[in-house]
């Protein structure tokens, strides 16, 4: 083959391939689409996620399918997402425990790792105790953490995560205060030690914690907003509580991974927002102590992002010289 037929051969084969990438993106998607839930089945987070999925599915005409891969704080199943092949069908649902796990343990950069999409919602938190627990207050319980250091246990998700971090900013606004820190895979294992009587209490998400509230089987001390929340009017905030300047709530949302097209991703935001917004979706916020929080962009959610990773490092640097 002469010089010139082979280039005319190489330019003959780039205008087949080309095209077929462009296709491929315009085209998007064309098969089921996976979300990781890097949490256990059954929590706060996996049933606001498999209800948006559904929404999303038929938003984008294809199934939009939840695989929850829990472990190592979060770590794990977004590890997973990002390793995958940026083509859009594989998407990951990040919190900001995770930005915390980053910040303290550097073991996945996520401005590298994931294309931010949308953040979609923010959460309440509340500090619990088993229902037939002696303690009724939570001056009650700090109390008894300030008369006997280290005597009592909390459960969490494991280091960095957000049930680990309310703690430790508890912690903070009240001196003298030590307790024994148990990591589980996620709030559902927290919640059977807790009932099980092998942990004293829990400061975990509302939409995790509200239905074990409403069943009967924890006791809500005080939420962690600035303002109680429309679920548990009855329930004092941690400042009403006497807890002085004392706030946290965490969100949570979407990421491809690096690489993604710029055009999947606008098409997977237009649909996470338009299911953000369907009055099912809404309905399960509101039951879970949800508030719904869409991003305006994926350019917003990146920022976001970053801000969020900087204002944790000096809160996770002093954790772990702990």
């Amino acid at each position: 083959m002469t010089h010139r037929r082979r280039v005319m051969f190489a330019l003959a084969l780039s205008a087949l391939t080309l095209p077929f990438g462009a296709r491929a993106t315009e085209n998007w998607p064309t098969k089921a689409i996976r979300i990781i839930v890097p949490y256990p089945a059954g929590g706060g987070p996996d049933i606001s996620v498999r209800k948006l999925a559904e929404i999303m599915g038929r938003h984008l005409g294809v199934p939009v399918i939840v695989d929850n891969k829990p472990g190592a704080s979060a770590l794990l199943g977004t590890q997973v997402a990002a390793a995958a092949a940026p083509d859009g069908y594989t998407v990951a649902y990040i919190t900001s425990g995770l930005v915390t796990v980053e910040a303290m343990t550097h073991k996945i950069d996520l401005s590298k790792a994931l294309q931010p999409v949308a953040k979609v919602n923010t959460s309440a938190f509340v500090a619990v105790v088993p229902s037939n627990s002696k303690y009724h207050t939570l001056q009650e319980l700090i109390g008894a953490a300030k008369a006997h250091p280290g005597s009592l246990s909390y459960g969490s998700a494991g280091v960095g995560s957000p049930a680990h971090m309310a703690v430790e900013y508890m912690k903070r606004s009240v001196s003298g205060l030590e307790f024994l820190h148990v990591p589980y895979k996620g709030a559902v294992e927290s919640i059977n030690a807790m009932r099980s009587g092998q942990i004293d209490f829990s400061i975990m998400v509302l939409s995790s914690a509200l239905p074990q509230i409403k069943a009967g089987s924890l006791k809500a001390l005080a939420v962690t907003t600035p303002a109680r929340v429309p679920q548990l009017a009855g329930t004092p905030t941690f400042v009403e509580a006497g807890v002085p300047r004392y706030g946290f709530s965490s969100w949570g949302g979407f990421a491809l991974p690096a690489g993604t097209s710029p055009a999947i991703t606008r098409k997977l935001f237009a649909a996470i927002q338009a299911a953000a917004h369907d009055p099912g979706f809404q309905s399960i916020q509101e039951n879970l102590g949800s508030v719904t929080d869409v991003s305006s962009s994926p350019d917003q959610f990146r920022a976001e992002l970053n801000d969020a990773v900087r204002a944790e490092e000096s809160v996770a640097r002093t954790i772990v010289q702990q």
